[in-house]
């Protein structure tokens, strides 16, 4: 009955938010706003871009630095945002068919599996106006491979490199000791280009992590920090150019002050609209006669992750209590709004890679806590919290304290496992604090978005042993079965036994329950209706196409 009259509470006030903090009245958009609109379906339009204008995008991020091969920086938003208009990749996925090979883009093309040759684009600059040769990239690998800097997640990504050598400036030649599908995709479609020079010196301290210089169709004019960073379009003797003379990033963090401003007319394109703002402005006629709406199913999950290395939380039985406790259907309706889908699979929802068997533990109450009886958890004095050896069963849960969605979502959670006798302690922080304690492994459990551009996904950094040092494997997951699982995944070519594999793993990860799966996460956003061009895909926007009204 508790838990039925928070969600009440939960659902008055996201139904009280149609306003949105502005004191304008909402006013019913009737029949003015069609189905297309409601569900975030982008209008089709003609191609008939016109130049000039400004473009102004909301970050919910403000991100640590641009360089993206710093474990610190390759946060997804940001990744996003400057990949493409930045920095470019040798080849990119096709928005079309993203689980397709990649697309020849900085690259015009290459060959070869354990050995590849990769041929660059002669008429390829950065921003600076120096040529972008092979021997730039063959730098920006050996930064990569360097095990003294903290590149893990992206030397990880890239396998065992044996060598790596520009034989020519247009031709750059990679062999790998042993071969994998992910690592050439990874090499091909996630390292940027960066200049030679401006890589040389303490890691650490390089211009290019607050001033990136890349061969995207936009180079940096000015960061503000805590504010924003803007682009002004760069063309380049490749014929790619942008229409748009200036590309400005906000970075606003706190939801509510976004939305604020949005309803304002201060973002061109407002992202990460959260979904009880979405719902409230259904029929808001300031919201559709101003912006369209864009719903896309993207590849990012909500995960809540356990430190494997909290005594408490080694015992899978534990965990597994902690899943049966998360209320899912409850906090669907009250803080999701039936607008992201429950998933238990670390690979793209939907796709053959997921075991279709394997559904998300339901909410059981009674069944969690016959498992923590069974693990030694038992409430001893009646006072409706667990002990064990004179120690209470307490979680503390890192987030982000700008989060509106943890702000609603946490204490369900919390009520629901204080009806298994488990003790909820939250912990918001800044964001610019929760990569380093994930990494320092400094937390109980953690609220974590994973993000991936691309269809096909390489578990290794998440859940292989040798990345609880470095890379994304956070809670420090150790177990033979996984590992053995995700080293095959890398030396399997075939596509019928890579699905095979894959829907192992997924049974492998559940069965462990390292993280706690909770929802493939939808893009909600709005453009204005001046805004043209702009298509969501699994890599984002492509902003060089985006074109503006005066």
């Amino acid at each position: 009955m508790r838990a039925r009259a928070v969600a009440g509470v939960v659902l008055g006030l996201l139904v009280g938010c149609r306003g949105c903090g502005s004191s304008r009245a909402p006013v019913d958009a009737g029949a003015g706003a069609p189905v297309e609109w409601r569900e975030g379906r982008l209008p089709v339009e003609p191609f008939t871009p016109r130049d000039g204008g400004t473009l102004v995008v909301r970050l919910p991020v403000e991100p640590r630095g641009f360089s993206r091969i710093d474990d610190a920086q390759a946060e997804g938003t940001m990744v996003r945002a400057i990949t493409g208009t930045v920095y470019e990749t040798l080849g990119r996925v096709d928005p079309q068919r993203p689980e397709g090979p990649l697309r020849p883009w900085l690259a015009t093309g290459w060959a070869g599996l354990e050995t590849l040759t990769v041929t660059l684009d002669p008429r390829a600059r950065f921003h600076d106006g120096t040529p972008c040769t092979a021997a730039d990239l063959a730098a920006v690998l050996e930064v990569i491979l360097d095990p003294r800097n903290p590149t893990v997640a992206m030397r990880a990504s890239l396998g065992p490199i044996e060598r790596v050598e520009a034989v020519s400036p247009q031709t750059l030649v990679v062999r790998w000791r042993q071969y994998s599908a992910y690592y050439q995709r990874a090499l091909l479609g996630s390292v940027p280009a960066m200049p030679a020079a401006a890589l040389r010196g303490d890691f650490g301290r390089l211009a290019l992590h607050t001033a990136p210089v890349g061969t995207g169709p936009f180079r940096v004019e000015r960061l503000v920090p805590g504010a924003r960073l803007e682009l002004v379009r760069h063309d380049d003797p490749r014929g790619r150019r942008a229409f748009i003379d200036h590309l400005v990033f906000e970075f606003v963090k706190d939801d509510l002050v976004a939305t604020q401003r949005w309803e304002r007319g201060d973002f061109d394109v407002m992202t990460r609209i959260p979904p009880g703002v979405w719902r409230s402005v259904d029929e808001a006629a300031w919201a559709y006669a101003g912006y369209h709406r864009v719903r896309f199913e993207e590849h990012v999950y909500a995960v809540i992750a356990w430190n494997l290395e909290r005594p408490a939380l080694r015992d899978v039985r534990v965990r597994r209590a902690l899943a049966m406790l998360y209320p899912g259907e409850l906090i669907s309706r009250a803080v999701e709004l039936g607008l992201e889908r429950r998933t238990s699979c670390p690979f793209l929802l939907g796709s053959a890679s997921c075991d279709p068997a394997i559904a998300p533990l339901p909410f059981d109450v009674e069944g969690a806590r016959a498992l923590l009886d069974e693990a030694g958890w038992r409430d001893e004095d009646g006072d409706g919290v667990r002990e064990q050896g004179g120690q209470a069963l307490t979680v503390s849960f890192l987030y982000v304290a700008q989060s509106q969605r943890q702000a609603k979502l946490l204490p369900l959670y919390q009520e629901a496992l204080a009806q298994g006798g488990v003790r909820l302690v939250l912990e918001p922080v800044d964001q610019s604090q929760v990569v380093a304690r994930l990494r320092a492994h400094d937390f109980d459990a953690a609220g974590v978005s994973w993000a991936s551009l691309d269809a096909s996904s390489d578990q290794f950094d998440l859940f292989h042993s040798s990345q609880a040092d470095g890379g994304r494997n956070f809670g420090c997951l150790r177990d033979e079965t996984v590992d053995a699982l995700v080293v095959a995944l890398r030396g399997t070519v075939d596509p019928l036994d890579r699905v095979a594999l894959e829907r192992q793993l997924h049974r492998a990860i559940f069965e462990r329950q390292p993280v706690l799966f909770l929802t493939a996460r939808p893009v909600l956003d709005a453009h204005k209706r001046r805004v043209h061009g702009l298509v969501p895909s699994l890599v984002g926007y492509d902003f060089s196409r985006a074109w503006v009204d005066p």
